[in-house]
């Protein structure tokens, strides 16, 4: 990096809980993400939020566990409409997200490829790092936002500050975090956000 070339600052996202709401697995009694296109619904304020933190000078990011095709629950394909409907409704509301980045593995999957470990789910920080070297952020002055424990250890390990989703469908996925700050919703975040951006900085 040069002399004087200024460092960016990122919030990094979660999707499901955050953005748009879990859809519920009648298969399993379980809140889940959408399996199909026709269950997306962006949760109300997430694409006002979003403006509001590119507004305040932020990248914004998509960090996102997408195991549901490795557990043999849905297929790629209504994976990849279920993000054609949130990235385009999103982008109809003015809401710009820089980039999605997708883990579509799980440790106990079932599809070969896609089981077992592996180094971008969360909680491991692998995308928050590329992002953060290929596009020059600021560790210190950057966010991660989610609404389970996962997230908040995510961000934590990428030395983000952290804030924890509270009101999501899932809720006890979020027992035990230590999130730097807590929010009922994503625009409730970016208003935590928002107000300690000049702290970001310095």
């Amino acid at each position: 990096m040069g002399i004087g070339e200024i460092k960016r600052r990122a919030v990094f996202l979660d999707r499901d809980g955050v953005i748009n709401a879990l859809a519920f697995n009648a298969k399993t009694g379980a809140w889940e993400s959408p399996h199909a296109p026709e269950d997306v619904v962006v949760l109300k304020g997430a694409a006002e939020a979003i403006r509001r933190l590119s507004a305040a000078g932020y990248l914004v990011f998509v960090v996102s566990n997408q195991p549901s095709y490795a557990k043999g629950k849905t297929s790629l394909e209504n994976i990849r409409l279920v993000h054609d409907k949130i990235a385009g409704e999103l982008n109809s509301a003015g809401a710009s997200v820089q980039e999605f980045f997708y883990c579509y593995h799980h440790p106990a999957g079932i599809i070969p490829g896609y089981s077992g470990p592996c180094e971008c789910r969360k909680p491991k920080p692998h995308f928050l790092n590329n992002a953060i070297k290929g596009y020059n952020l600021d560790r210190s002055a950057s966010w991660m936002v989610g609404d389970r424990k996962t997230d908040i250890e995510c961000g934590a390990a990428a030395g983000v500050r952290t804030v924890l989703v509270t009101g999501s469908q899932d809720g006890e996925k979020c027992e035990g975090s230590r999130a730097d700050f807590s929010a009922k919703d994503l625009r409730e975040a970016a208003e935590i956000i928002a107000a300690n951006t000049n702290n970001a900085e310095g």
